[in-house]
């Protein structure tokens, strides 16, 4: 691991908190269960929590141009709640230090949590340390008085070396200004295990931390029974739910790859282009796919509004979301659990993912719109070139 306490990283003051944040390893992870925080331990290895990506094996990893890029669970720890994710390509972020073990982390001093809270772009917080050694449901937790929101789970918290102190896992819903991390001499552990892990995966037994390689009933290190620790859910992807399968089928035969576009429970995001895509459950009647394409100018409204309402469009469907063109396309879920439709609407959302990133470019060139607040600008003039 790297370690990043050179001159130029350090911060210039300690109430300034970390510089630059933009330029750290702290990236958003996305899965079929919803998104976390994590964080760069080297090159091509992120740290996070077990409850960010379990039981999904594969994940996606947000980079700071929206672009993903796939991850793959290495190692978990579901008790200590640690994960390790592997990164297909080293990325050229700063990587951070685990706090050595000399370092004594005490009440009152000044951290900072660096993560996405409620999905919102890479944030930081301040706030001390309350207990460096909360003892809570039978372990030590950092406690600490930051702001933790959901969305912070798997990010670092960082003392004024930029040394990881801990890494965030909860907050009480109770309570305001309650928050707890994992502590960096538990990390520090689980991260040198891996190190010298050679599995391709594996599952750290509560007990004795023995590396479990296959879903046992019995740890192969202690004997412990691992009946309720439900191994098999680690070890195998959950079966999908008939909308979650209909809809990454669908992705797949639009040559969007389903892990990538994953944003959460039934929930999926991504970019055509420069146009972006969600993909939800609306109700319990339709599955709607929508992409906001461009706010309308000021002049010329009469021929933008007799384009959006052509009938020439169909099956697809404009609307105006505030003040942003949105192309929809609605599918009932009577469709969704007749296979014999899966073909024919598979081609229909092939053709929305294309349409979608040309819609936007001639509603600019030919209408005088002016791009939505959500467009991949960089991709959009680079079509227009």
């Amino acid at each position: 691991m790297s370690d990043m306490d050179t001159e130029d990283q350090t911060p210039d003051g300690a109430e300034d908190g970390p510089a630059e944040i933009e330029e750290l390893g702290v990236f958003q992870i996305f899965t079929g269960g919803g998104t976390g925080s994590g964080f760069l331990i080297d090159p091509t290895h992120l740290l996070t929590n077990c409850h960010v990506v379990a039981p999904y094996r594969s994940v996606a990893v947000e980079l700071r141009d929206k672009r993903r890029v796939k991850g793959t669970v290495r190692r978990i720890h579901p008790k200590r709640d640690l994960a390790i994710v592997e990164i297909e390509a080293p990325l050229d972020f700063g990587v951070f230090t685990i706090a050595p073990e000399q370092v004594v982390v005490r009440a009152k001093q000044s951290v900072n949590i660096l993560g996405f809270p409620v999905g919102l772009p890479l944030s930081l917080t301040e706030g001390v340390v309350s207990n460096p050694h909360q003892l809570l449901d039978g372990q030590h937790y950092l406690q600490t008085d930051a702001a933790i929101n959901p969305g912070n789970s798997g990010g670092p918290i960082l003392d004024d070396l930029r040394h990881v102190i801990a890494v965030t896992t909860c907050k009480l819903r109770s309570a305001d200004l309650v928050g707890f991390g994992i502590p960096g001499p538990d990390v520090r552990r689980f991260v040198s295990a891996f190190l010298e892990q050679s599995a391709s995966f594996g599952v750290e037994c509560p007990s004795c931390e023995t590396l479990l390689e296959t879903a046992n009933r019995y740890c192969d290190g202690c004997g412990s029974d691992l009946e309720d620790l439900e191994l098999e859910s680690y070890f195998e992807d959950p079966e999908p739910h008939p909308v979650v399968a209909f809809v990454e089928r669908a992705l797949q035969a639009a040559h969007v790859d389903p892990v990538l576009a994953r944003h959460g429970e039934q929930n999926w995001s991504f970019w055509s282009g420069s146009a972006p895509i969600k993909i939800w459950c609306c109700c319990s009647e339709h599955v709607c796919f929508s992409s906001p394409l461009a706010e309308p100018g000021k002049k010329g409204l009469s021929e933008l509004f007799r384009f959006l309402l052509a009938t020439a469009h169909r099956p697809f469907a404009f609307d105006l979301s505030g003040n942003v063109i949105r192309l929809n396309l609605t599918v009932h879920m009577s469709d969704v659990f007749a296979p014999n439709h899966h073909d024919e609407l598979g081609r229909a959302v092939a053709d929305f993912v294309e349409k979608a990133d040309a819609f936007d470019n001639l509603l600019i060139e030919r209408f005088g719109c002016q791009p939505a607040p959500e467009t991949q600008l960089t991709f959009l003039k680079e079509s227009q070139r």
